[in-house]
């Protein structure tokens, strides 16, 4: 119902706008009740020029006068004009309302429904009482008003009609609260409070809801592109990523989509930002979580792990997450973290993988400036299968087992003690490599030779047994091993018989270890590089010969697997740089490490054999070619004692090993400990041995099946439990855990006599 003062305004003509002051709450009563009163409407938005310029004062007051003469239509109520003046601002608001309150209107009647101005107009009411006085102006209970503009400059179908007369217009309807708005004007001094969206993130932060993305996640021209994107796509985020092939197969080829800079590239970036939560992979996770730019993602997925001591708690779990995600990298991306990882060398062991051969030989590298540790079992596990100490059978066992476990750690060490030069003087003057078999017999007795496959790899010394033995076991294949001797001097002439002569059936020889070891096409060089940075890609020639030897008998096309080998070879003996001083008229392949016979010979160590002088120590003739990384021709046990190696497929699958009574099993202080393993499958039972702290006990048995270990070395509980490899005959079956407890801890107290006392 309308007020009595602007009853009485419009029954009698004033002369002069009628100020009807109003908030968010009266303004759509006040408006029907004034229509309902025979007013027209006359809306601001109409006197704009054009669709995005401000609306014209002086053509409204224009408007009235034109009108003052057509008595029957010159009543009105003008909306739109208290929202105009609040986008100009205090100052445009106080000047146009006190120009219109002294605007004549002759015989029309002009309600001005003022809304988002009551200070203003408030102000300007008690600067002048006679607008009270002449009943020109009314003030709502409630003047308050909720209205905020959002002002989207870059706009793609947000807003449905463009320009300040749009936003008008909607005011003038009753909109309150936020309005959305697309035009050119700031309103740098709007009473509204007026957020300006400017630029395409911005944009596309207020059009996807819940969009919270930095803006430092892409350049300009991305989210540019990301803002047209969504405007062909209905404004989904969804629908361009799948327009453009990105979903969960991104984590499947990462190397991929964070590698190149495209559009598409970084789209999958902001699809990992999105879906952060559903990411499995912990690593991932934390380096996308702080990752705000895009081009700092592959950089910070090669480094983020530098961050993080080997020490925390959740490291572990992190490591094992990113060298899977970085399995697939290239070596010159690897190399970014390679080089970030040297400034803490007591962490950065601890972060390094096997992934890569510039991972590998880093590994290397830093064993040789800081020694072993126990980070190679996790970081690089086939450099931590070859150094574990290989327990030799048969003739001088003790001695080889001692002998090359210190080899491998020296050779990986790149040093040698004078204890080890040593024990290899000690073995060049016993000669002690003649108590063992020749190869050529053993190869002789093969059995079976017509299904057999020889595998000759040139240069294969028995120091990769325990890895061999390693891989045999993942790949579950038998193996059995005989150490033998090679002929003297240690060079493929001498020493190729036994390939040439087999008349069995498929054989191949394999060049690339020799190669490695002391060709020019291997690619190393002691004189670029002195540190032993080939052992890795001789660890590779090794697993090959492995994996063939698992397809070849999986395809059944041979029923034995013969791998063997002309001569081993030393790494020591090059680096030890011990000149004999005699010329050598072998100045090629051999390196100084036997010459043809001459008299007079005074050397320390050397066996004259074959119309040769070979020498049995580190020494090598003067005048020889520098060996690239390692030598073969002399008598060291490394370049003599060589393997003959039988693999078969396993009979035994999924064998089933016991400990017997594990909670039973006691130290005593004098015969050690007793332990009972159940093995379901056993090849061997005369031959069933473990090896428990780098010693070897075998086991006896009644029925095949229980084996019965005395271990005399153990006679003391430990908190730890004890762990244990078990061989049948040379090949590892398994491996077991057990708990060892003290006498005391399951008896009585000696001095309890019961209830006596």
């Amino acid at each position: 119902m309308l007020c009595r003062e602007v009853q009485n305004y419009i029954s009698t003509a004033k002369g002069l706008p009628f100020f009807y002051i109003v908030g968010d709450e009266g303004y759509q009563t006040a408006l029907e009740d004034l229509k309902q009163a025979g007013l027209s409407v006359v809306r601001m938005s109409d006197f704009c020029p054009k669709e995005d310029k401000y609306p014209s004062v002086d053509e409204l007051i224009d408007y009235f006068r034109t009108s003052d003469v057509d008595y029957r239509d010159n009543k009105f109520i003008v909306i739109g004009l208290g929202e105009y003046l609040a986008l100009r601002g205090v100052a445009a608001a106080d000047k146009e309302l006190r120009r219109l309150k002294t605007t004549t209107l002759g015989n029309a009647r002009a309600v001005l429904l003022l809304r988002g101005v009551s200070e203003q107009a408030k102000k300007i009411v008690k600067d002048d009482n006679r607008m009270v006085e002449q009943q020109r102006v009314f003030l709502s209970k409630d003047l308050s008003t909720s209205i905020t503009i959002t002002n989207v400059t870059d706009d793609i179908g947000l807003v449905a009609n463009k320009g300040i007369k749009a936003l008008l217009q909607l005011l003038e309807d009753g909109a309150s609260n936020n309005v959305m708005a697309t035009s050119s004007l700031l309103f740098d001094s709007s009473i509204f409070p007026v957020s300006n969206i400017k630029g395409a993130y911005s944009t596309i932060s207020l059009l996807i809801q819940g969009f919270d993305l930095n803006e430092s996640c892409g350049t300009t021209e991305q989210w540019e592109r990301l803002l047209l994107d969504l405007s062909k796509n209905k404004k989904s985020l969804d629908a361009v990523f799948k327009k453009n092939g990105i979903d969960d197969s991104v984590l499947n080829d990462l190397v991929y989509w964070v590698s190149g800079l495209e559009y598409r590239n970084w789209l999958a970036f902001l699809y990992l930002k999105e879906n952060s939560d559903l990411i499995h992979n912990a690593y991932l996770k934390m380096v996308v979580d702080s990752t705000n730019c895009f081009d700092e993602l592959k950089r910070n997925l090669l480094v983020g792990i530098t961050s993080i001591s080997h020490k925390d708690p959740g490291f572990k779990a992190l490591y094992d997450d990113r060298k899977r995600l970085l399995k697939d990298f290239p070596e010159e991306d690897i190399a970014v973290f390679v080089k970030a990882n040297e400034v803490d060398p007591e962490e950065s062991i601890y972060r390094l993988t096997d992934n890569t051969l510039l991972e590998r030989k880093t590994i290397i590298k830093w064993i040789v400036q800081h020694g072993l540790s126990p980070a190679i079992s996790y970081v690089y596990p086939a450099l931590n299968d070859y150094l574990r100490k290989y327990i030799f059978e048969g003739a001088l066992s003790a001695e080889l087992t001692e002998y090359f476990d210190a080899y491998k750690k020296q050779k990986v060490a790149n040093k040698i003690s004078d204890e080890f030069l040593a024990l290899v003087e000690m073995h060049a003057s016993k000669l002690t490599y003649a108590k063992l078999p020749t190869r050529d017999n053993a190869v002789k007795a093969i059995a079976n030779k017509d299904s057999a496959y020889l595998y000759w790899i040139d240069a294969l010394g028995v120091e990769y047994l325990s890895y061999i033995t390693a891989l045999a076991k993942k790949k579950g294949l038998s193996i059995h091993t005989d150490v033998v001797r090679s002929d003297l001097p240690t060079i493929t002439s001498i020493n190729k018989q036994f390939y040439d002569q087999w008349n069995g059936g498929k054989k191949y020889k394999e060049d690339q270890l020799d190669n490695i070891k002391h060709k020019e096409k291997g690619g190393y060089f002691f004189t670029d590089d002195e540190d032993p940075i080939h052992i890795p890609a001789e660890l590779e020639v090794i697993e090959k010969a492995i994996n063939t030897a698992a397809m070849e008998l999986g395809m059944h096309h041979c029923k034995s697997f013969v791998i063997a080998s002309d001569h081993g070879a030393s790494r020591l003996a090059v680096i030890r740089k011990q000149e004999v001083p005699y010329d050598t008229d072998t100045k090629g392949e051999h390196s100084g490490r036997c010459c043809k016979l001459f008299d007079g010979c005074d050397a320390p160590h050397f066996i004259p054999e074959n119309g040769f002088i070979i020498l049995s120590d580190y020494g090598r003739f003067r005048g020889s070619r520098p060996a690239n990384v390692e030598v073969h021709g002399g008598a060291s046990l490394e370049e003599i004692v060589v393997p003959v190696i039988t693999l078969t497929l396993r009979k035994q699958t999924g064998v089933q090993i016991t400990v017997i009574h594990p909670d039973d099993i006691i130290a005593d202080r004098h015969s050690g400990v007793t332990l009972t393993l159940y093995i379901s499958d056993v090849e061997s039972p005369d031959n069933v041995r473990i090896v428990v702290d780098e010693k070897t006990y075998q086991g006896k048995t009644e029925n095949g099946a229980h084996f019965v270990f005395e271990l005399t070395d153990i006679k003391r509980a430990k908190t730890k439990p004890f762990s244990a490899d078990v061989f049948d005959a040379s090949d590892l079956i398994g491996t077991i855990s057990f708990k060892v407890k003290g006498k005391t801890a399951t008896v009585k107290d000696d001095f309890d006599f019961g209830d006596e006392f």
